[in-house]
């Protein structure tokens, strides 16, 4: 399959340490084919001075191919993407979290299935093969386990990581979802909504995850686990959409 442009889709809120760094990976990956990238990047109402970073960064990049969306208040990060996806204009999008958990040079194993049309949707897993998953967190690995359980027995998949970042999708299919999930509701969301797609081909493939700490700005926590449980609910078991 031919892909002519990938868009990166990057929700940032409150990043300042991390965004700087994950742009310029960004910019310098070299994709497979020549394929040209889209920066969406979409400030969720950041407190401290990760958008002046990001209009930096454009600035000093006009040759880039960038959109910079900035929230007047915060909105959480799947209505970020949601609006990310809205505007992006690749034939394939990706997440990419504003920290430094996920490699961008990851991005040419996402893509390869795809071009080689074995697959419609790609997730990257930090579990399949275990390929070089740093996390410091047993709750979190484990909760991780046991969402995509209980995922998959909803949804049919097979998935080892339904919540991984990574995520390639085809823009004009990700755009006809109908998402509605605000916070970090996205992923069981938009992964039961797939699933549901006839005929749908989803594989994964093994990344590297290097997980921060809480003190080095970890939002994700114990509430957030329970909506995607009450997500996979919704979603997966009784089928809203």
């Amino acid at each position: 399959m031919k892909i002519i442009k990938l868009s990166i889709i990057i929700p940032v809120f409150d990043e300042e340490a991390s965004v700087s760094l994950i742009l310029n990976k960004i910019k310098e990956v070299h994709l497979i084919n020549n394929i040209k990238k889209e920066f969406v990047i979409i400030n969720d109402n950041s407190q401290d001075h990760s958008r002046k970073i990001i209009q930096a960064f454009n600035e000093e990049n006009p040759t880039l191919e960038i959109l910079f969306i900035n929230n007047e208040t915060n909105q959480g990060k799947g209505a970020s993407i949601q609006k990310g996806i809205s505007k992006a204009t690749g034939d394939y999008l990706i997440i990419q979290d504003a920290d430094l958990e996920y490699n961008p040079e990851e991005y040419n194993l996402l893509l390869k299935p795809i071009i080689e049309d074995v697959a419609d949707v790609v997730y990257g897993s930090r579990f399949l093969k275990n390929k070089g998953r740093k996390t410091s967190y047993f709750w979190h690995y484990n909760a991780n386990k046991f969402l995509t359980f209980l995922s998959n027995l909803f949804s049919g998949l097979k998935l080892t990581d339904m919540e991984t970042c990574y995520k390639l999708l085809d823009t004009k299919m990700v755009k006809s979802l109908q998402l509605k999930e605000k916070r970090f509701g996205f992923e069981p969301e938009v992964t039961a909504k797939i699933s549901r797609i006839k005929n749908i081909r989803l594989k994964e493939v093994s990344i590297s995850y290097e997980s921060r700490k809480y003190i080095h700005g970890k939002k994700i926590g114990w509430k957030d686990g329970v909506r995607a449980i009450y997500c996979i609910v919704k979603y997966g078991l009784f089928k809203i959409t």
